[in-house]
């Protein structure tokens, strides 16, 4: 426990499960001491449960995420479902493009610009994605799902659902994923249902964007 009356960490309940907020200043091992303590208290509480961690305030690097997850799934099989960030994010983005295998850029400005939004979980039907930015999907987005996305779409999975990419009438916008297989995509005011139908390649990423006036989709080498 802090002077102040904190803890490193506080853990609150939200309407899909749990929120993890650590302490602006708090160090990652004392957050991690913090979090086992209480994953060992309150085991039966937890259990079983989707987490969203919160790094608005206290930015973490992409392997004390996945140290943090593997936590959370061998202490208490929970689920790390959402990460919400701040403005400093490109220690995530670098970890995203290292597995996409393409360079991600968060270009700087002087105005404050919405964080990327990262899910960390299959979209299964019913589940609609909003995000103000570039939205990162760890995951399928499995036939009625939706994801809208101010700038960039990423899909580390198959994209069977509904994709809308540059939603703010940004034509540059792109959709990335595995496999792409839409039962609908949109960038900007533009509209694709089922773009192609030649067989998939393994191990090989698609891209669709915009070209005159349609999506086109293509295969990234």
């Amino acid at each position: 426990m802090k002077e102040n009356g904190l803890p490193p960490v506080q853990i609150k309940a939200n309407r899909g499960g749990f929120v993890l907020v650590p302490d602006p200043v708090a160090p990652f091992q004392t957050v991690m001491a913090y979090v086992t303590q209480r994953l060992s208290e309150s085991y039966h509480f937890l259990k079983r449960s989707k987490m969203t961690l919160d790094l608005r305030q206290r930015p973490f690097r992409a392997d004390e995420v996945q140290t943090l997850q593997q936590l959370l799934k061998e202490k208490g099989e929970i689920d790390l479902a959402e990460v919400w960030l701040g403005n400093d994010v490109n220690q995530l983005l670098h970890w995203a493009s290292q597995q996409l295998g393409v360079g991600l850029t968060l270009e700087a400005t002087q105005e404050v610009q919405p964080a990327p939004v990262i899910v960390r979980m299959t979209c299964r039907s019913g589940v609609r994605i909003e995000s103000e930015a570039d939205c990162i999907i760890l995951g399928d987005v499995n036939p009625g799902a939706e994801v809208l996305a101010a700038g960039d779409i990423i899909v580390f999975g198959r994209l069977r659902g509904i994709a809308h990419a540059g939603s703010r009438g940004d034509r540059t916008a792109r959709i990335w994923a595995m496999s792409i297989e839409p039962s609908q995509i949109r960038i900007a005011d533009l509209v694709a249902v089922s773009p192609r139908e030649s067989a998939k390649r393994h191990g090989r990423f698609e891209m669709a964007e915009i070209h005159g006036e349609a999506i086109q989709v293509s295969t990234v080498q």
